[in-house]
This record gives C-alpha cells, sequence and structure tokens, in this order.
C-alpha cells in the first residue's frame, strides 16, 4: 500500500489556500526528486545528421543495456571524384589512327603510290610562278605564293623561323582554303626530304615526323617535267597541285635556308627620355 504523501491538517486555525498552497509544492518537490534519482529504462537511440561538407557518420541503434555507437566512413565528394576520373583519363595515350587504306596498299607492296595518287586526283592545276616576301615588320616568318599562270589557284607556304613549323595552304578560285600544318618535323626529318627531293633520278619523298599520318602530312613525287605535291590530313581532307621543276628547285632552296637560319628576334632599345 502506498503511503498518503498528503499533508494532515492539524489546527483549525489555518485557511483553506494555505493548506492548498503547501499540499502543491510538497507533490512538486516530491515528483522533482523522483525524475534526478531514477534513471530511464530505455535511452533514447542517438543519430547524427551528416552534413555536405563533413564525412558521411552512420548511427547505429544499439540494444537497450547497450549504449548507442556511432561509425564515420569517410567518403570522397562527387567533384573531386570527377577530377580524379579526369585526370587518370587524361593520362592515357590517345589511340593512333590506323593507316589510311592507300598507304597500307602502298606499304604491303600491291599499289603503285604515283599511280593510285595521280588516279585520285588526275587534273591538279599547274604552279609555273612564285614569290618570296617576309611576313609583317619582324623577320620571324616568311612567306612563298606559288600560282598559276591565269591565277585561278595558288599555294602558299609559310615558315616560322624560330620554331620551324611550316603550312602549307593550297587556294582554289580565290574561296576554298585547305591548310596543313607540320610543326613537329625534326632537323632529321627536314634533311631526309630535302635530299630525296634533290635526286637526279626523282621518285617518292615523306615530309612527314615518327607519328607518320597521325598529324598532316606530304607527299612528294618528282618527274622530270613537274612534280606532283600532294598534302594530306588526319581530319579527312587533302589537297595537290603541280609544280614546274625550277620553282620547285627555288622553293626547296628558299627552305632550306629558312630552316637553317636563326631568327633575329634582337629588337633596338626605345631612347632614354628621362634623365
Amino acid at each position: 500500500m502506498s503511503e498518503d504523501k498528503t499533508p494532515q491538517i492539524q489546527g483549525g486555525n489555518k485557511s483553506p489556500s494555505e493548506v492548498v498552497r503547501k499540499v502543491i509544492d510538497k507533490l512538486q518537490t516530491d515528483e522533482l526528486e523522483a525524475q534526478t534519482s531514477t534513471p530511464p529504462a530505455n535511452p533514447a537511440p542517438t543519430s547524427v545528421e551528416p552534413s555536405h561538407s563533413s564525412p558521411n557518420v552512420t548511427a547505429q541503434t544499439s540494444p537497450s543495456n547497450q549504449p548507442a555507437v556511432t561509425s564515420a566512413e569517410p567518403t570522397m565528394p562527387n567533384r573531386e571524384r570527377l577530377t580524379v576520373l579526369d585526370t587518370a583519363a587524361t593520362q592515357l595515350p590517345a589511340p593512333q589512327p590506323s593507316a589510311p587504306w592507300v598507304l597500307e596498299q602502298f606499304f604491303s607492296g600491291e599499289v603503285d603510290l604515283d599511280q593510285e595518287l595521280g588516279k585520285r586526283l588526275p587534273h591538279m592545276p599547274m604552279l609555273t610562278t612564285i614569290q618570296f616576301r617576309p611576313l609583317g615588320t619582324l623577320p620571324t616568318r616568311r612567306v612563298a605564293t606559288l600560282n598559276t599562270q591565269d591565277n585561278s589557284a595558288s599555294m602558299i607556304v609559310d615558315v616560322d623561323l624560330v620554331s620551324k613549323a611550316v603550312c602549307f595552304s593550297f587556294t582554289f578560285g580565290s574561296m576554298l582554303t585547305l591548310r596543313f600544318l607540320l610543326d613537329a618535323l625534326s632537323d632529321a626529318d627536314r634533311t631526309r626530304w630535302l635530299e630525296l627531293m634533290r635526286r637526279e633520278e626523282g621518285g617518292l619523298a615523306f615530309l612527314w615526323n615518327s607519328s607518320r599520318w597521325a598529324r598532316d602530312y606530304a607527299i612528294c613525287i618528282s618527274r622530270k617535267n613537274h612534280t606532283n605535291f600532294y598534302a594530306f590530313s588526319p581530319n579527312q581532307f587533302e589537297a595537290g597541285a603541280r609544280i614546274m621543276p625550277h620553282i620547285m628547285k627555288q622553293l626547296l632552296d628558299w627552305l632550306e635556308e629558312a630552316w637553317r637560319s636563326a631568327a633575329d628576334t634582337t629588337t633596338e632599345e626605345p631612347p632614354l627620355l628621362t634623365w
């Protein structure tokens, strides 16, 4: 049986309101003592809400007699994960394009490259004139312009004396121009091509580097009366022209001098205008 904690009223000299107030104070005191002395039977599980800036935290609810355990599992943010994947993709070597079908047949000895290219471009214009000039005020660029007799087609050759890069631009009808940039040639590549082009018996000469058909390149076939000059790009376009022997000789001499000369990049210092 429970004890009656209601205080007994002693004496009849106390007012009813005073008695009620004492009873209420006594009940509040007993309830407060009971809460502080008796722990809860089942503690509430602890949960942590993950944020975007902190590692993921997973809350695990333990049995009633065990405290709650939390485990932290760090993960990589999506932005950093994408950066790592992009870096790994850029470090992979780029796939090399396969050789063009004509070159495959030529290397296997199944076709005559001179005849095959002549069948593909049977009516190439004949370039009969050539002019040389510098490009701009600085002596680091030179230009050679080869034209047909009626100026309906032309080939412009740009050479950079610093990088020794050469660009062949084929223009037809003052309307369409195809450019082929050979900017990764070594000294051995250029020297070998000049030697092959100056052979008395003529023949085939490739102007390319170790990448071969993976970059822009040129194929020249020297004959007695003219030279067939073909340019190819891995972007699926090509161009060609015929060049007179004396024009081709001037072009070779000009290219050799440009490739061997050092660019004069020194400029005069401006006068001192301050005291």
